[in-house]
């Protein structure tokens, strides 16, 4: 091998090192703080800094004792969620307050959200999100980023749990209604009436597209449909310290004429990518939820379950 050919070649291979040091390790949400106070007052609290910080609050969940989110969005996430084909996913950011005990054996309160950066390259928005990671910052604060040990941000895009599994573009595609205003109906109708527990917290239409996502509520008897709770989904997965309220709720969209949604084995896993396969606390204890997800999610949206009828 020439001289010149091997200094090409560590010159391609010391350049190729730099790029990988140079990338950021990210993680899925963003702690804004830790209050001791009343959850009452947070929560007020943290919604008058919305407003003032120019978020418009979509919804509100209260999945279950302790736990308050807030759905928010601006104009800047609109802008971007505008631009990709699956836009309308990160459109929406989670800002939770949660009610935990400290080690004095009291209360105390953590405010946080979903890491706008994490969200834009995970779910493949072409963005970072970084301006509205620093107005989120400056509206309700910023202590530190958590979840795991952070993903490294030019595998983000294509993040997977695990080899097989689905990534961002795994969807559920649950029905085609032939246009787009007969989905949106479908849905709103099926969301108000539909006796599964599954209910609607927010609805955002991405502007300039035929694209609205949904924000679910799931609120099913754990004794009849126990995946269908979001409190005994939140007990199985989110048990470490800060709370990762902020995954919740869990998004469809309506695409054009189709209904879709992220697969739980990327939107879960994206969220708690640190969490174990098996365990007490693992994602093996939700085994059947993909399955009961498409079911359940199928028939809430219109569509026919099984699909194709008899033969399926």
């Amino acid at each position: 091998m020439s001289a010149l050919i091997q200094r090409a070649l560590l010159i391609g291979l010391m350049l190729s090192l730099s790029l990988t040091a140079g990338a950021a390790e990210l993680k899925p949400f963003s702690l804004a703080g830790i209050a001791d106070s009343e959850m009452s007052r947070v929560v007020s609290d943290v919604q008058g800094r919305l407003d003032r910080g120019g978020f418009e609050i979509l919804g509100t969940y209260r999945p279950y004792d302790g736990a308050h989110i807030f759905a928010v969005t601006s104009d800047r996430l609109k802008s971007v969620a505008r631009q990709s084909n699956y836009g309308g996913f990160g459109a929406v950011i989670k800002v939770a307050v949660t009610e935990v005990a400290n080690q004095q054996g009291g209360k105390q309160i953590q405010v946080s959200y979903n890491n706008p950066e994490y969200i834009g390259l995970a779910y493949n928005m072409d963005s970072r999100l970084s301006r509205v990671k620093r107005s989120l910052g400056q509206a309700i604060g910023f202590d530190r980023d958590f979840g795991g040990d952070g993903i490294d941000e030019e595998k983000l895009p294509g993040y997977n749990y695990t080899f097989g599994l689905e990534d961002f573009y795994g969807f559920f595609d649950f029905v085609d209604h032939g246009s787009h205003a007969q989905a949106v109906r479908a849905v709103e109708r099926g969301l108000a009436t539909n006796n599964f527990g599954i209910g609607q917290v927010y609805k955002l239409k991405v502007p300039g597209k035929q694209q609205v996502v949904y924000g679910l509520s799931l609120q099913a008897n754990v004794e009849k449909q126990k995946f269908l709770n979001d409190k005994y989904v939140m007990e199985v997965i989110d048990h470490q310290q800060p709370r990762r309220t902020a995954h919740l709720p869990y998004e469809i969209m309506v695409n054009g004429s189709k209904v879709i949604a992220l697969h739980p084995h990327f939107r879960l896993a994206v969220m708690f990518p640190d969490l174990r396969m098996f365990g007490e606390h693992s994602f093996g204890k939700l085994m059947d939820l993909p399955y009961v997800y498409e079911e359940f999610f199928t028939q809430a949206v219109g569509g026919e379950w099984p699909p194709g009828g008899d033969d399926w």
